[in-house]
């Protein structure tokens, strides 16, 4: 590992200028407030609330989709999101081990409603570690990319909807804090409050939070 650190290049170069940059983000931003309206407010009140050095471990889940094009990072390599094979259940147990890392430093776990239950067991740990994290599931009620892949496909949506079962009782169960936000406001002081507290939180988001 020794090695390999003396020969990696201690920064990317780029030929991209500041109009460029501008203009992409631009275009990012419009294109995924087009192709999933509602997100980008609650991407807002997260870059409010979270700190500059937040090291994020998010899921595959629409939220994620979304933040990861547009969420302004102040710092490079503190985004973590399973590329590739897309696994189901990444967020969590990747998030715990990022905070056992880190120590006093953010991090925030983001998963969706369907991927949270792949590793929600992950929970005992976190509780038992009295780790501080943040545990964002973006609740729609269904597997919303691979509904929408077959409506644009002009498929018969099939086997995408699952009966969600209560998230912060789940939480309670395991010994987690939870929080239920009902507005952005209510969402910004989850976050905060999460961040601050002895033990992981469950911040229950449903998709149509902006809306509140």
């Amino acid at each position: 590992m020794s090695a390999l650190l003396v020969d990696a290049p201690a920064t990317a170069d780029t030929d991209w200028t500041a109009n460029e940059v501008s203009s992409a983000r631009s275009k990012w931003t419009a294109e995924v407030n087009s192709e999933r309206p509602g997100i980008l407010a609650v991407c807002d009140a997260l870059k409010d609330v979270a700190p500059s050095d937040t090291m994020f471990f998010s899921d595959m889940t629409q939220f994620a989709y979304a933040a990861k094009e547009v969420y302004p990072m102040d710092f490079p390599g503190h985004w973590h999101h399973p590329y590739g094979f897309g696994t189901l259940g990444y967020a969590l147990p990747a998030a715990i081990g990022g905070k056992v890392a880190r120590g006093e430093r953010p991090v925030i776990a983001i998963a969706g409603d369907y991927g949270f239950q792949y590793t929600l067991q992950e929970l005992g740990t976190a509780v038992e570690l009295r780790l501080s994290l943040p545990i964002v599931i973006w609740d729609n009620g269904k597997l919303g990319e691979i509904e929408d892949s077959m409506v644009a496909a002009q498929i018969a949506p099939n086997a995408v909807v699952q009966r969600n079962p209560d998230f912060c009782q789940i939480a309670t169960a395991y010994g987690a804090r939870c929080a239920a936000p009902r507005t952005l406001a209510d969402f910004k002081s989850a976050i905060l409050d999460a961040l601050a507290a002895p033990g992981p939180t469950v911040i229950h988001v449903r998709s149509d939070l902006a809306q509140g």
